[in-house]
């Protein structure tokens, strides 16, 4: 068979008279054919290079088709397409860019087809050239010589690549790291904006190379040097690269004071009125191409360089306290800005100082920034909310101006109830003596013997008896027996309302356990919180501190190592002694103190998220261990609520084995070994179903090659011995110790986006029962692997399934982010006039585990969500 479809090929291509994609059918039918031996390939190759005149695109085409699939004949397929390479035109010879399989056999490939005469080979090669296997140095020498092409889209393709190669190459020369900052330099001034904006990226980048290759008496200089050489961009007449370099001065290193302070002001600044500052011979030159660089950007007409300018304030307002109040006045002026955007960003920067502790609010500001708790853009007023959660009150009569804007913006906006009352609680909490103060007058107001005709439905009702609850947890308690008794029994009749907004506080439990041990008392002089039950339920966030920006992220990872390895280290006693209480308590105030670190979209966030996934991870294994391992309570335990605890806990160490990259080898084993763990307490169960799914599991698990334990060691000999007896699988739980989980700082957070355009029940999809309908999708893809295999699922219920397989390949982007659209295709539409359909993305897991059977089409593993469920409208065309 194999040979007659050859000699057709043969044949087809010889003898036909007009172009057709027949003989290229049947030679894509071989190519793919896993049973095609390679001699066959080899005669496919050499017939389609010995007439290269017709059909060169389709040609090419099939020779990177043959490199793909079959990377042993790489060097027969570059040896024939240099023989093409005279024939082609740019279309055909640019396809050469997917050859990434051809590993050393690209470089040459490369270097031809970059110095040939097309110009769009070179736009397309240069900014594909790190998949070719070329030297770091050959590639340097390549992008700097392009940078002087006359072809301005080549110049910035260059430029690009030199920002690329710039964190791959150690250059201890530090002659060629100033050769390529100085072409960036030169490059500032040309005359095509997208070049402009390429060299203002890579004067940033090899700039901070060439300071951290300098010697320390010269840094501060060229420190200096180059945030001022990026001042000097900030009036350029193009709206991209002005915001580019807003953007690159908000990645700009320690500064001079003096340099920082010419940026907010237009008149030139003395000076000597900086002491400390070095006395470089230039100085006034660099501070008149500073001067009011900042003040530019905020007053631009185009919103995004606004927006641009009040993210890169974060330096000035972060590294140099005595700014922080002339940024913090540039600020509230701009929360008046006409653009959504720049008052959101202006209020993330006000956040951004207040957890370094620069943020100091003053009585003239307050109306002015209490203004955006009514903004009419929820994101403005959740950022606003975040802000004063961190803000700092020094006077009684500011504390109350906050909590009545709060208790104001809660009337106009009542969809925000559950965040508003969990800002008034920390507010309140933060600052313990002003809430009691408040709490008396209002007191004063509403008499117990009025109670009756309080309206407990009121928003203003509910703030302030959140506020009252708050004032004994703070640490200033040596006037909270004034709070009567009586305002803890009329929280607890609000109490599903107000547990709402104290979840990352306390759970349901714990608040109402709070309230009715402060309500127990005898009167308004009696309350006194003991220190235990402050401790539990409190859990104090420090986030105002001074911290030096550049040793944050070590901050942060420190934390991070801190509290990993406390938990291994109290996890296995308090279990135990069964103080399951003592140990969730502890949990949730790590995480407490985790959260607040995160601030903004750093690499550290996802060592943050993993961390607090992991805790989360301890919780559930804490109380479904309870549940099996306490003698007392086993008999007694409802299988459904274990059921539900193990199918969270499986749910959640497969995102944290497989949501987040980057994952050391010792960190996958332990996360793995927590698997076996939960699947031997659901062979503890009572219910046939979990014990079936979970004896797989652990079987298939045999076969992985793990440092054994004491835990994993008496595991496997139990499942030898006895697979019936789940009382016996509670042995090798008993040798089970928590052992430290070691987390790698460079963990990145796997996560999707999936929008749905102007879709609602007014505007539905259209669609015709029984034949497929077009889903029109919007998505996007954060830190997910090119080579990651993601499934979009549309469901109508649990049997009306459709899986839609995403194939990367055929999307642009990086890893980091990818963005596109698609139309996802629904095959089993109902015979309704509408419908809901829900649609999620989600990663296949390649683990050894129960294969699920989705059926043909579908994904053969389980899938871990990457982003949460978006329903889609769709109705027989009719619009309504």
């Amino acid at each position: 068979m194999e040979q007659n479809l050859v000699s057709d090929f043969n044949e087809t291509l010889k003898t036909q008279t007009t172009p057709s994609l027949k003989p290229f059918s049947i030679a894509r039918s071989l190519i793919i054919n896993p049973a095609t031996t390679d001699q066959t390939i080899s005669t496919i190759i050499q017939t389609l290079t010995s007439n290269p005149q017709s059909h060169l695109h389709h040609i090419i085409t099939l020779l990177t088709e043959i490199s793909t699939i079959r990377p042993q004949l790489s060097p027969t397929v570059t040896t024939a397409l240099h023989s093409l390479l005279p024939h082609a035109p740019p279309r055909a010879a640019a396809l050469t860019l997917s050859l990434s399989t051809l590993s050393e056999h690209s470089e040459g490939l490369f270097l031809s087809l970059c110095f040939g005469s097309s110009v769009a080979v070179r736009q397309r090669l240069l900014p594909e050239a790190e998949k070719f296997n070329v030297w770091p140095s050959v590639l340097l020498t390549v992008y700097l010589g392009f940078t002087k092409d006359p072809y301005p889209y080549v110049r910035k393709a260059a430029l690009d690549g030199l920002i690329r190669l710039c964190d791959q190459v150690v250059a201890e020369d530090r002659g060629v790291i100033e050769g390529c900052y100085l072409r960036g330099v030169d490059l500032l001034s040309d005359a095509d904006e997208c070049v402009r904006c390429s060299a203002v990226n890579m004067v940033s980048e090899w700039g901070k190379l060439l300071v951290e290759n300098s010697d320390d008496e010269s840094k501060r200089d060229l420190s200096d040097a180059l945030y001022v050489q990026l001042c000097s961009m900030v009036r350029d007449m193009s709206m991209k690269v002005r915001m580019e370099a807003f953007n690159a001065l908000g990645k700009a290193g320690k500064v001079s004071q003096y340099l920082l302070m010419q940026t907010l002001s237009k008149r030139v600044l003395e000076e000597n009125k900086f002491n400390g500052q070095p006395s470089v011979k230039h100085l006034r030159l660099r501070a008149l191409t500073a001067a009011g660089a900042f003040l530019h950007g905020l007053e631009d007409e185009f919103y995004e360089v606004r927006s641009s300018a009040c993210y890169s304030l974060r330096i000035p307002a972060i590294l140099c306290g005595d700014l922080a109040e002339k940024v913090l006045g540039l600020l509230m002026d701009v929360l008046n800005d006409d653009s959504t955007v720049v008052r959101l960003k202006a209020l993330e920067t006000m956040h951004h100082m207040a957890v370094f502790g620069h943020l100091k609010v003053q009585d003239m500001h307050m109306h002015m920034f209490l203004g955006t708790l009514v903004d009419m853009n929820s994101s403005v007023r959740f950022t606003a909310r975040k802000v004063l959660r961190l803000t700092k009150f020094d006077k009684m009569p500011m504390f109350k101006l906050a909590a009545d804007s709060l208790i104001n913006s809660l009337e106009i906006y009542p969809q925000d109830e559950p965040d508003v009352l969990s800002v008034i609680f920390e507010i309140g909490r933060n600052h313990g003596n002003f809430a009691v103060s408040i709490t008396e007058e209002t007191f004063l107001e509403m008499e117990p013997c009025s109670a009756s005709d309080w309206d407990f439905n009121s928003s203003k009702t509910a703030s302030m008896i959140t506020l009252a609850i708050s004032a004994p947890l703070s640490h200033e308690r040596q006037h909270f027996h004034i709070i009567p008794s009586t305002i803890f029994s009329y929280a607890a009749t609000m109490l599903g309302r107000i547990s709402n907004g104290l979840t990352e506080v306390m759970d349901w439990a714990t608040l109402l356990s709070y309230l009715s041990h402060c309500s127990m008392s005898t009167g308004p002089h009696h309350i006194e919180i003991e220190d235990d039950v402050a401790t539990e339920v409190s859990g104090q966030i420090s986030v105002s501190r001074v911290v030096d920006p550049l040793e944050l992220h070590d901050k942060e990872y420190n934390c991070v190592k801190f509290v990993l390895a406390n938990v291994a280290e109290i996890w296995q006693p308090l279990m135990k002694l069964g103080c399951i209480s003592e140990l969730l308590t502890a949990l949730r105030r790590w995480k407490e103190e985790l959260a607040a670190h995160i601030t903004d979209s750093r690499q550290s966030d996802s060592v943050l998220t993993f961390t607090l996934q992991y805790l989360d991870a301890i919780k559930l294994l804490s109380k479904a261990w309870c549940h099996v391992m306490c003698p007392l309570d086993f008999m007694y335990n409802e299988v459904g609520d274990l059921g539900y605890i193990l199918q969270k806990l499986d749910t959640k160490l497969k995102e944290l084995r497989y949501r987040f990259i980057g994952l050391s080898e010792e960190g996958e084993q332990h996360i793995i070994e927590l698997a076996l763990v939960a699947c031997t307490l659901k062979l503890s169960t009572f219910d046939p179903r979990i014990h079936e799914l979970a004896l797989k599991k652990l079987l298939a698990y045999k076969e992985t090659s793990m440092e054994p334990s004491r835990f994993l060691t008496e595991l496997m000999k139990t499942l030898q011995k006895d697979e019936s007896d789940i009382f016996s699988f509670r042995e090798p739980l008993k040798l089970f110790s928590l052992t430290q989980l070691v987390s790698s700082r460079e963990l990145r957070y796997m996560r999707a986006e999936l929008e749905i355009d102007d879709n609602a029940w007014l505007k539905p999809v259209p669609f015709v029962a029984g034949l497929p309908a077009g889903i029109p999708l919007k998505m996007k893809l954060h830190n997910t692997p090119f080579d990651a295999k993601l499934w979009l699922t549309m469901s109508r219920s649990k049997d009306a399934v459709d899986y839609v397989f995403i194939d990367l390949k055929e999307f642009e982007g990086c890893d980091e982010m990818r963005e596109f659209r698609v139309i996802a295709p629904f095959y089993k539409t109902p015979k309704v006039d509408s419908f809901v359909l829900l649609l999620c993305i989600g990663i296949e897991c390649e683990e050894v585990s129960c294969i699920r059977g989705h059926g043909y089409g579908g994904p053969n593993h389980d899938l871990v969500y990457l982003c949460k469920e978006k329903q889609v409208f769709l109705s027989k065309g009719k619009q309504y």
